[in-house]
């Protein structure tokens, strides 16, 4: 069974995962501490690791 407070960990890690910054993402889900809203709330997946790691990969060192 799926409980509606999922939702809530589904949109924090969508909105991180586009990019909202984090202390704005803090103030959206209404948490008092960033550390509740980025270790609780933020879930990172699979496919969001390789996407991060990928961006390093295409990054140029000067």
């Amino acid at each position: 069974m799926t409980h509606p407070h999922l939702l809530r960990h589904t949109s924090c890690s969508r909105m991180a995962e586009a990019g909202v910054d984090p202390r704005t993402l803090q103030d959206i889900m209404g948490h008092a501490s960033m550390k509740m809203t980025m270790e609780l709330y933020n879930h990172v997946t699979n496919e969001r690791l390789t996407n991060e790691i990928q961006k390093l990969n295409n990054r140029r060192i000067s």
